[in-house]
């Protein structure tokens, strides 16, 4: 191991990268690795959301990086910089960074630092000389995102235009909608080739997000998080006219609460791979026109015209998602979502997650979905609204054991079920002698539970078969042979 070239090491410490507890224990190897993991650990420093603990730790040492002109402004202001490492650290860790979330609340950090309230005066010089320092330092960002909660929108138009020469790189972009219109358009001249990015907050400054839109040229991921504001209409045709040009890259359009483009124009995109239509996407009658033969995840929150779309996919769905037990009057689409469970297990072969809501009048199509799809590894079954009225969920224990997926590795019944000692015993004996592993997590209404059915839990919790979540009052049945 020892031989291994750097980069080797390089590739097999950034397989990690999500792991970061043992990132920080490869950090004490040796040199190499430490010198390798660095960059890595750093790179996305101000993107994290991080406990208060670890934002201090953060701060003391990127202020150790202060120039020695904004240290003596913050010292002319009364401002005690004894919080601020003396040693300045042996890694440059501002060039590692790539990823900058320009919501970061280093105010509220530096007052933890400080022990005190600061004035509004020193709050802004705070803030101006950490945004100069980063903004100086970060020379080569591929990811940036700028929220509507910005403290000071002079300063940081002020901010973004020393930025500008960092930008040629960045293929994330996450922003609100509200941003001043020159940022847009500055954006548009020098970032043309976003891979993904995201609108937040309600639409607005359309011409700016259209010419932004419209000049990338390998634009693959788009996501609305925003809200329906004014001129909605308008909007969405705009919008989707500008993401037509990009027809041929477009791989997933995701709508997080509802979608911004209108669904007649959603057959152009027929390389789409994902696809997700918010609660508030309820007008769906269009779908049934569309044909995506790449597609492989769908999220889809009212089931009308979605059998047809399963049916015109070509078999590469493996993820998809019928679940909304809050959507109103959701009992007048029983029959329909019956009809995309049998769509799916006739038209899904390789399927692998499948998230519903659960009815009684469901149960031989889901039956026989878990009989056909053998593919699966994963199922989420949700309890209908309301959840303080307890689902009996003997029946789904029942077709949950005809599963003949070898590749079933995890199960879920999430809301408020209720099940008799007999069907939980008899299921999870079951399951207990297969030969491959399992997670099985199910939700429960406290207020049923008797004592024969808590001294059977007990049981296999003394068995090491069932834990017990006191913190959501959820149970789990973990097994792997």
């Amino acid at each position: 191991m020892s031989k291994l070239i750097p980069d080797i090491f390089a590739l097999i410490i950034n397989q990690l990268k999500d792991e970061r507890g043992t990132l920080f224990n490869c950090l004490l190897v040796n040199k190499l690795w430490c010198e390798i993991t660095i960059p890595i650990l750093w790179e996305g420093c101000l993107k994290r959301y991080l406990k208060s603990k670890c934002l201090v730790s953060l701060i003391k040492v990127l202020f150790a990086f202060l120039s020695e002109e904004s240290k003596h402004l913050l010292i002319m202001n009364e401002i005690n910089l004894s919080f601020i490492q003396t040693q300045r650290p042996l890694f440059d860790y501002f060039s590692y960074c790539k990823s900058i979330v320009v919501t970061f609340d280093v105010i509220r950090v530096i007052e933890i630092c400080y022990k005190s309230p600061l004035s509004e005066n020193q709050e802004k010089i705070i803030e101006k000389s950490f945004y100069d320092l980063i903004f100086d330092k970060c020379s080569y960002l591929v990811h940036l995102r700028i929220s509507y909660t910005l403290r000071y929108g002079e300063q940081f138009m002020v901010n973004f235009m020393k930025i500008e020469d960092n930008l040629s790189n960045l293929v994330e972009l996450s922003c609100t909608q509200s941003l001043d219109e020159r940022i847009f358009y500055n954006l548009a001249k020098i970032c043309v080739n976003i891979k993904k990015l995201e609108l937040e907050d309600r639409n607005n400054n359309i011409q700016g997000l259209v010419k932004l839109i419209e000049v990338q040229r390998k634009l693959e991921y788009f996501i609305y998080s925003g809200q329906e504001g004014q001129n909605w209409d308008n909007f969405c045709e705009m919008i989707g006219q500008a993401l037509i040009k990009h027809k041929n890259t477009l791989k997933h359009i995701h709508g997080k609460f509802l979608l911004c483009i209108p669904l007649n124009i959603l057959g152009f995109f027929v390389n789409l791979e994902g696809i997700i239509l918010g609660h508030y996407t309820k007008n769906t009658n269009d779908l049934r026109l569309v044909r995506f033969p790449k597609l492989r995840s769908l999220d889809v929150s009212y089931p009308t015209g979605v059998k047809e779309l399963i049916q015109n996919t070509s078999g590469d769905l493996k993820i998809v998602d019928i679940n909304n037990p809050f959507a109103e009057n959701i009992e007048d689409d029983i029959d329909d979502i019956i009809q995309i469970v049998i769509a799916i297990y006739q038209n899904c072969p390789k399927l692998e997650d499948l998230y519903i809501t659960f009815f009684d009048t469901i149960v031989d199509a889901l039956g026989d979905l878990l009989v056909h799809c053998n593919q699966l590894e994963f199922i989420q079954i949700c309890s209908k609204y309301p959840f303080n009225v307890p689902t009996n969920g003997d029946v789904v224990l029942k077709i949950l054991s005809k599963s003949t997926s070898k590749k079933l590795e995890r199960i879920e019944m999430f809301g408020s079920w209720k099940f008799s000692v007999e069907s939980m015993k008899e299921f999870l004996n079951n399951w207990k002698e297969r030969k491959y592993p399992l997670y099985f997590k199910f939700d429960t209404n406290i207020g049923w539970l008797n004592e024969e059915f808590s001294s059977m839990i007990q049981n296999f919790v003394d068995d090491n078969v069932l834990r017990f979540n006191p913190l959501n009052n959820q149970f789990y049945f973990s097994r792997f042979q």
